[in-house]
């Protein structure tokens, strides 16, 4: 089903809509600052599982946490020095990942080996406003075809999913991706996010 909602002024029944499907274990696509998501609540186990087997994914495959503010980032990402917090404050909300050492309450299904979460505050409305229906995180992951290439239609994206809320056609820009779980920054992907604003690859 296809669920428009308004991308700059996010109508307020619509997107409790959208958070009762999550809260009920529903796996939802929304669009973000750079693509289209899938998204799942974190207290549902069947919902994450679900969420990989739409995307076709092990759980060797990283997924990232949407939050809705640097207080929730906590919660699930640790290492988030004063340094650090100042330029993320900076750049967020925006086009970009960080990934940092996880927490205990970081998603276990989501942990690999280096024991680290991507960490997203979007700089959208409709995602805003979800995740404060949401308690503040959601588990999210690009929606892509069979060939990796992102779908940036949510008319094409409708077939596949049940709840698709339609936010516009979107651009081919993924997020920049910065590791900041070893003692030197590095630059994962680089992506709609300016790297140089960051400050950390002069």
């Amino acid at each position: 089903m296809l669920l428009t909602i308004d991308p700059v002024e996010p109508e307020p029944w619509l997107i409790a809509r959208v958070a009762q499907a999550l809260r009920r274990g529903g796996v939802v696509v929304v669009p973000t600052d750079t693509v289209y998501a899938i998204v799942c609540a974190l207290d549902h186990p069947d919902a994450i599982e679900r969420l990989y087997g739409v995307k076709g994914i092990t759980s060797a495959k990283r997924l990232s946490l949407l939050v809705a503010d640097l207080s929730t980032a906590t919660r699930f990402a640790k290492g988030i020095t004063n340094p650090v917090f100042r330029m993320m404050r900076r750049v967020l909300p925006g086009p970009y990942t960080f990934i940092l050492p996880a927490t205990s309450e970081a998603p276990r299904i989501m942990l690999h080996k280096r024991r680290t979460v991507g960490i997203r505050l979007p700089d959208c409305p409709i995602v805003t406003a979800l995740l404060a229906e949401a308690d503040g995180a959601l588990l999210a992951t690009s929606v892509r075809n069979a060939s990796e290439e992102y779908l940036l239609d949510p008319a094409e994206i409708e077939a596949a999913l049940h709840l698709v809320v339609d936010g516009g056609m979107l651009l081919n820009e993924p997020s920049t991706v910065v590791d900041l779980s070893e003692r030197e920054p590095a630059l994962v992907r680089r992506g709609k996010g300016d790297p140089d604003a960051l400050g950390l690859f002069e």
